[in-house]
């Protein structure tokens, strides 16, 4: 998810391509042994959230200011400015093994420990990434219209009655490295310029729309392996999980005034993934 260097406020396109032992106390040995014996668990369905697990392979909610996105004056002078509080709040984050990526996930019992359906708003947006070696799950609760701010509310009702085209051309991806080596950083990107996932990835949409007798499930599946760019940054990634804490926002983009400022619709970090530890899938 390659991205161009840009300023905290900036003029731009708005888009990227998809870039010694002996001493030691008898306490601590015990401790280490103690953590070393946990670190050969399973993680949980969904991760733990930080500081759990002494905040390692866990999630949390990132700081919205980490992102830029269009300002209220973007289509007047291209300036970008930092996001407002994302209103879809992150329900959890499932990392789950297996040959043969899941797809239409959220009909599978197991995922989010098998509470998906214990739901408060009106419904869950599931953004899903199939890659090589398993599934990333991000799971977001989705507040009833009259909720959202109201660029919220038009972006998202637009999004969710729009056709392929429409919606491929309008979900955008952003990537922070918050905290990591220089190698993962470079592969990223600065953080500054979203991708727009449509366009580089095959997208598929299993969209349910709320009913008496459930709520909504708004899934989005991101074919990783599709791209042999973004499987490239995905491989310098994967060899430095243990090591990043690294943002996603995901952002519906903003075209007209009365969408404007864009504003990161939901977002989740991931702190210090052992991908050897994550469960397998059902």
């Amino acid at each position: 998810l390659e991205s161009s260097s840009e300023d905290i406020l900036s003029f731009d396109d708005d888009h990227s391509t998809i870039a010694g032992e002996d001493s030691e106390s008898e306490d601590g040995s015990y401790r280490e042994m103690e953590l070393l014996d946990k670190s050969c668990h399973y993680l949980s369905s969904p991760l733990p959230l930080h500081p759990d697990n002494g905040g390692l392979s866990c999630w949390s909610k990132p700081d919205h200011q980490l992102f830029m996105v269009r300002s209220e004056t973007y289509l007047a002078n291209r300036v970008k400015a930092p996001s407002a509080p994302a209103p879809f709040p992150c329900r959890g984050v499932d990392v789950w093994i297996t040959d043969n990526a899941e797809r239409n996930i959220s009909r599978h019992p197991s995922i989010l420990g098998g509470r998906l359906s214990q739901e408060i708003g009106s419904g869950t947006f599931i953004v899903n990434f199939l890659l090589p070696f398993g599934n990333l799950v991000a799971y977001f609760s989705v507040p009833p219209l009259e909720d959202m701010p109201p660029n919220i509310a038009i972006v998202w009702e637009k999004f969710i009655h729009g056709d392929q085209q429409y919606r491929d051309g309008k979900l955008k991806l952003l990537p922070v490295v918050v905290d990591g080596p220089w190698i993962v950083r470079k592969a990223v990107g600065p953080g500054t310029s979203p991708a727009m996932l449509g366009r580089d990835l095959p997208l598929q949409y299993y969209f349910n729309q709320p009913s008496e007798a459930r709520k909504g499930i708004y899934e989005v599946d991101v074919l990783i392996s599709a791209s042999r760019i973004a499987r490239g940054i995905l491989n310098v990634v994967k060899g430095h999980t243990k090591s990043l804490t690294i943002a996603f926002a995901f952002i519906i983009e903003a075209a007209e005034q009365a969408e404007l400022p864009e504003t990161v619709l939901c977002a989740f970090q991931v702190h210090s993934l052992n991908l050897e530890n994550c469960p397998q899938l059902p």
